[in-house]
């Protein structure tokens, strides 16, 4: 069984160190005086649903380490070894209707291979290595054309193999040869951590003899040595080394009190700790092992990560290993949320063992949100400007209001906030005034929100030299242009000096102007020249001044009067 078969559902570690790991086989050989080359697979099985979910490979080709999740109970590793001698296996080829075999491909050092382009004929794949297990096979392939072009390549194999039959779109067969195991003493040794200097015992624990293969399943952590020495030899060919990593897991339970929620002094206005429970604190695994040949002392840290969401629908944030508050441990999120919220945590290590917990956070945090319109819609950057504020504060029981123009006011439970705030902007300003809003929770927690800017138009009046008073809703009615014009008063006359209209008042917009018609007595005047003077004087401070004196706009002139 190929060791890829055992880890095909692990971690994503897994699948980044498997092209590290695809050269050396698997199995790393600590050699015996005898040149680096496989001969044999250590590999970890799985047994009982018990799985190896990943692997590291430590010293480039010395050893392996196994990892085997614990949870959820203790189960002791699997180790096994198929010895297999690495051989030369030459393949030779007899084309039909030929008498001899020539050299076709062979591969030296190998304990399996495969060709996929075989061409019809006669083939003799001779195996030798140096235990003397030499041993021939011989195979044919034979190819039959089919009506519609493809081809049907069929395999025999002669005596001691088996029928194989392909189809594929080319005259080519496959053939694939396994070296049989030897047989062979295997020993096991343990490696003793506690020596005065760390290395392996020099007496087995356990001996297999005639076989051609070993296994066990009793294995606690730590590391192995499997000598082998083959049937009728003295010392050993090859040793093969692993290391096993009992991951034990770890815990995530956090810290509630009795309605699974959490604890108030843990919350702050800044931030809120998540801690875990003390009887079961997160602890971080790792495991020790030594390079076989220099003994140098190494260390896989089982690294753990974790995540948190608010509610079950948000996104994953990444948070570290929970940090110690006193001799409690807590995670921190620093944007505590103005809504009560679950909480969803969980953590992970390097081998695919998962935890998760949740947590109800009631929340002290107030959110500051207002609206603010302008009333009325019409001119609404003249002053005076009126301008409603409503607030939509989430958990805030005071409220402070700061209008930017010096003015304040404040709310709290003595006096209820209502849902709207109204106030006015007298002087000009256009650049714009910013109003904001300052909320506190019953625990003191604040937060707050600026307005978008309120522009307060700087004082301006503009006359037009024609208006057309016939009923037609167009033009009907003489009115200068204005804005932000706090008192205002206008004389219009004809060309020979008489008085027809005047109009002094502070509330232009209500104002629609003079509609034609002589001193309001519904006599209308004549189609003509008529003169006006305006004396005015805006919202701004010091106020600008439209009279007789005036430099900044009109205060008298004349216009036409057609029907």
């Amino acid at each position: 069984m190929s060791f890829q078969s055992f880890v095909r559902d692990s971690s994503l570690l897994m699948k980044i160190l498997i092209a590290v790991l695809r050269l050396s086989c698997i199995i790393l050989m600590v050699s015996c005086g005898l040149a680096s080359h496989v001969m044999g697979q250590l590999t970890a099985r799985n047994t009982d649903g018990y799985a190896l979910t990943s692997y590291t490979n430590v010293h480039n080709t010395n050893d392996t380490i196994f990892v085997f999740n614990q949870v959820p109970q203790k189960k002791k590793g699997n180790l096994s070894l198929e010895y297999r001698p690495p051989s030369t296996i030459a393949w030779a080829w007899q084309k039909p209707g030929a008498t001899s075999f020539s050299a076709y491909k062979t591969f030296t050092n190998a304990t399996h291979c495969s060709i996929d382009t075989l061409r019809a004929g006669k083939y003799e794949i001779k195996i030798t290595n140096s235990f003397v297990s030499n041993k021939t096979i011989t195979c044919t392939v034979d190819t039959v054309k089919n009506n519609d072009g493809a081809y049907t390549v069929t395999v025999t194999v002669i005596p001691g193999g088996s029928k194989k039959e392909d189809i594929k779109p080319e005259p080519k067969g496959s053939f694939t040869v396994m070296i049989d195991p030897v047989e062979c003493t295997f020993k096991w040794y343990r490696f003793n951590y506690k020596a005065s200097t760390p290395n392996f015992d020099k007496v087995a624990f356990a001996e297999v003899t005639n076989a051609m293969s070993t296994s066990t399943d009793t294995l606690s952590q730590g590391g192995y040595k499997v000598s082998v020495t083959p049937t009728g030899e003295v010392a050993p060919r090859d040793s093969f080394v692993a290391w096993l990593y009992m991951n034990p897991g770890f815990n995530l339970k956090l810290y509630k009190d009795a309605n699974g929620e959490v604890m108030y002094p843990y919350k702050y206005c800044t931030h809120t700790d998540f801690l875990t429970d003390p009887a079961t604190p997160v602890v971080q695994s790792s495991f020790t092992y030594y390079n076989p040949v220099s003994l140098q002392r190494g260390m896989l840290d089982n690294k753990l990560s974790f995540t948190f969401k608010a509610s079950s629908s948000g996104a994953e944030t990444a948070i570290p290993f929970p940090a110690k508050q006193g001799s409690q441990q807590y995670f921190r999120d620093y944007n505590p949320l103005p809504e009560d919220t679950r909480y969803y945590f969980r953590g992970y290590d390097l081998f695919g063992v998962e935890q998760k917990d949740d947590i109800l956070y009631e929340t002290i945090i107030p959110k500051a949100d207002m609206s603010a319109p302008i009333l009325p819609e019409i001119e609404p950057t003249s002053a005076p400007v009126l301008v409603k504020f409503i607030s939509k504060s989430l958990n805030a029981i005071e409220y402070l209001w700061r209008f930017g123009d010096g003015d304040s006011i404040a709310y709290d439970l003595e006096k209820l906030p209502p849902d709207t705030v109204k106030h006015t902007y007298y002087t000009p300003n256009p650049s714009g005034y910013t109003a904001m809003l300052f909320v506190t929770s019953m625990w003191g927690c604040r937060d707050s929100m600026s307005s978008p800017k309120i522009i307060v138009a700087k004082p301006a009046l503009e006359t037009a030299n024609v208006f057309t008073p016939n009923g037609d809703g167009m033009n009907d009615h003489f009115k200068p242009y204005n804005l932000s014009i706090r008192q205002f008063e206008i004389w219009i006359y004809t060309r020979a000096g008489k008085l027809v209209y005047h109009f002094k008042g502070s509330d232009l917009r209500n104002w629609q102007g003079w509609d034609g018609r002589i001193q309001n007595s519904g006599k209308e005047a004549a189609e003509g020249v008529y003169f006006y003077v305006i004396k005015a004087t805006g919202w701004d401070e010091p106020a600008t001044k439209y009279d007789k004196n005036s430099t900044v706009g009109p205060f008298g002139g004349s216009f036409h009067l057609y029907r």
